[in-house]
């Protein structure tokens, strides 16, 4: 067994070798796989970092003592970390003195997959297990160092199909459509909404209203389509429909809804007065499907923006050591192509955003009709809001 190797099982991982082994575990449960020991376990390393991690998988607080240990001597060659984030930890000037690092590991398991959120303090470490653990993400708070959760912008495409209970999602028309731009380490990012009538040409050759691609040619294609119509390099995707999304927003136990107009709607059961109220799922779903406004399209795909942010709001309330189980509700309710690795560090980045000063807005476009159907026709105006955004960022009001 190599000298690492014994390091790691002795809890006292570090640079340069084993020394002063000094791991306290605490009896916990029992379970299978990548979480087949979770302690509570503190460990000393010289120079002196103190780890104490409750719930963490024996293998996870290696990594973590090796990690922050690395930061704090200057020596992170032999880490495995994300490469923006070693950069930076690699930047900093070695301290001095003892480090603690205590906190709390929540797991879960999303997509058959195991990860962990870790927070210590204003630190958060994000780490998946594929089949072993390693860590995908971190907010070195600490050490002064923003959020690193991997290449920025992100984008995410966010679809609410109109499938009602017992129709497929993935094959029902595409009625909100979204993209999500963030960029974690600044906190800055943006909601552009694309009116689901628009008119666009699929890369299979489908011309037809953006929301028809869905139910005629699938979520592959629905995807490749946004990419193509935005020019945007659009990560993946997360897509629910009218149950998957009740069924979310009623799991947070609803949200604060800050209602910009009056409404009255029979078509969607939406009545609603303007002002800040509490929704629950059927409430929510009802003033995002409303259109019978002024604006029609265009109205609902912003109110649907305000949806997102008002529910962005609410988990960033429940905290970081929520996403574990905030991503095994949404998985189980919504479909997506992206891993559970990927999953998290999307999640965790949107627990980032600054939302008061997040824009939300929805592409220009101007009503045609083809083939005696009503359409929009996406405008120069779009396309540079498409553009604007690609450093995730709206400089344009």
């Amino acid at each position: 067994m190599s000298r690492r190797t014994l390091c790691v099982l002795a809890l006292t991982l570090t640079v340069a070798g084993c020394t002063r082994p000094e791991a306290v575990p605490t009896t916990s449960p029992t379970t299978t796989g990548a979480m087949a020991t979770t302690t509570t376990v503190t460990t000393t390393a010289d120079p002196s970092v103190d780890i104490s991690i409750e719930g963490a998988p024996t293998e996870l607080i290696g990594l973590l003592q090796q990690v922050y240990l690395a930061a704090h001597t200057g020596t992170l060659a032999e880490t495995d970390l994300p490469d923006g984030l070693a950069r930076a930890l690699d930047d900093l000037q070695p301290g001095s003195g003892a480090i603690e690092v205590a906190g709390v590991a929540t797991i879960g398991t999303v997509l058959d997959t195991d990860i962990a959120v870790v927070t210590a303090g204003d630190d958060v470490v994000l780490a998946a297990a594929d089949p072993t653990w390693r860590i995908i993400g971190m907010k070195p708070a600490r050490f002064g160092l923003p959020a690193f959760y991997g290449p920025e912008p992100k984008l995410l495409f966010v679809v609410g199909s109109d499938a009602r209970p017992g129709e497929d999602p993935l094959r029902s028309r595409g009625d909100s459509l979204h993209i999500v731009a963030m960029n974690p380490s600044t906190g800055q990012g943006a909601i552009v909404g694309i009116p689901r009538d628009s008119y666009v040409t699929s890369p299979s050759g489908v011309s037809d209203k953006f929301t028809h691609i869905l139910s005629r040619k699938g979520v592959d294609e629905l995807l490749d389509t946004a990419r193509s119509v935005t020019s945007l390099p659009i990560e993946g995707y997360v897509l629910t429909g009218f149950q998957g999304f009740t069924s979310m927003v009623d799991s947070l136990g609803g949200f604060l809804l800050d209602v910009p107009i009056k409404m009255a709607d029979s078509a969607s059961q939406a009545y609603f007065q303007p002002g800040e109220q509490h929704v629950d799922g059927s409430g929510a779903l009802a003033f995002s499907r409303d259109r019978h406004l002024s604006g029609a399209d265009f109205t609902r795909s912003r109110d649907q923006g305000l949806v997102m942010l008002a529910a962005l709001a609410a988990v960033r309330v429940l905290g970081y050591d929520r996403l574990p189980d905030l991503l095994e509700t949404l998985t189980a309710n919504a479909s997506t192509d992206l891993d559970a690795a990927e999953l998290l560090t999307m999640a965790a980045s949107a627990y980032e955003l600054d939302l008061l000063h997040t824009p939300n807005v929805v592409v220009d476009g101007g009503y045609d009709t083809v083939n005696g159907a009503s359409v929009v026709r996406l405008t120069d105006a779009a396309s540079a809001t498409f553009a604007d955004v690609a450093d995730g960022i709206l400089d344009q009001p």
